[in-house]
């Protein structure tokens, strides 16, 4: 059998006020090969990119990756296919752009390649959202887009929303990592009524105006009071960028995920000025960073032509 290759796009989960339910599909990928051997009984991997050798030193009897492929082969009670599995790196790991989801959502499509009869997208985000445990990662990743997405007691029920050509995304990442137990650990176990109201009004506001391309709402609507207040405080300097690329003319900025990626929704005219301000701040603090402006990604997971 001939390699199979899957590229998975970073995503930017929680987009503000949507916590565990907002998330952005951008471009920036990792990529994924599994060369199948029948002669083989488990997988081997190789590593290249970011932190390439931190991850060759893990105990790959929990690669994500692998784990995914086993959930497709017993979801659709097939014999397991094993081989060699590549994995490159273009993501920043551990910064809050879903690095963990493109392992799973890459399992789930390599495996499903290997099937005479594939699972549905809607069953591979079934299952990619029972191992990620929230959607709002898994579901841009293997979709594209904005997606919207919730845990009901009567299933997964989630939409897309395509954005609008003119909206960029100014991203940086510093050298700072935000484990997301430890993100999840800071947040209160209760809220204010004028909280929760804040942050429905908000997502809501964020959502429409994305699709009435009324951008300049989202200074507002990307305001949150669940998660960002409580993350910000281990984010070094946060504030500082934010104010960074909002004089630099984005139209608002937050926390990427659970961090310590920031990103700032910018007009296209700005986006670079905005990118190189908000690294700045991190850069003359003494802290190494990456930069980027992304566009969206409209397509989600896709298999890829060696």
């Amino acid at each position: 059998m001939e390699p199979i290759i899957v590229k998975v796009p970073a995503t930017s989960a929680n987009c503000g006020p949507g916590f565990d339910s907002l998330g952005l599909a951008l471009e920036l990928y990792n990529t994924f090969t599994f060369t199948p051997d029948q002669a083989a009984s488990a997988n081997t991997y190789t590593f290249a990119g970011f932190d390439a050798e931190l991850l060759a030193k893990e105990d790959q009897s929990h690669n994500l990756v692998g784990f995914a492929m086993e959930q497709v082969f017993k979801t659709a009670k097939a014999t397991p296919v094993y081989g060699a599995i590549h994995s490159e790196a273009a993501i920043p790991p551990s910064r809050g752009l879903g690095s963990s989801s493109t392992a799973i959502v890459a399992g789930l499509l390599l495996a499903n390649k290997t099937l005479e009869t594939p699972l549905s997208t809607h069953e591979l985000l079934l299952l990619a959202n029972s191992i990620e445990g929230h959607p709002d990662n898994v579901a841009p990743a293997l979709l594209g887009n904005l997606v919207c997405a919730v845990n009901h007691a009567s299933g997964l029920l989630y939409t897309t929303v395509n954005l609008p050509e003119e909206l960029v995304f100014a991203v940086v990442v510093p050298e700072v990592t935000v484990a997301t137990e430890y993100a999840r650990s800071v947040l209160p176990k209760t809220i204010t009524h004028k909280d929760a109201v804040t942050n429905v009004s908000h997502a809501t506001l964020l959502v429409t105006a994305l699709l009435q391309h009324k951008l300049d709402y989202l200074r507002i609507a990307l305001e949150d009071t669940l998660h960002v207040p409580y993350r910000k405080t281990l984010i070094p300097h946060c504030e500082d960028v934010f104010n960074a690329a909002l004089t630099k003319g984005a139209y608002g900025a937050t926390i990427s995920g659970s961090g310590s990626t920031l990103i700032a929704y910018c007009p296209r005219k700005v986006a670079e000025d905005v990118k190189v301000a908000m690294a700045n701040v991190f850069n003359e603090a003494g802290i190494a960073c990456h930069a980027y402006v992304l566009e969206a990604d409209t397509t989600g997971a896709q298999y890829v032509t060696a």
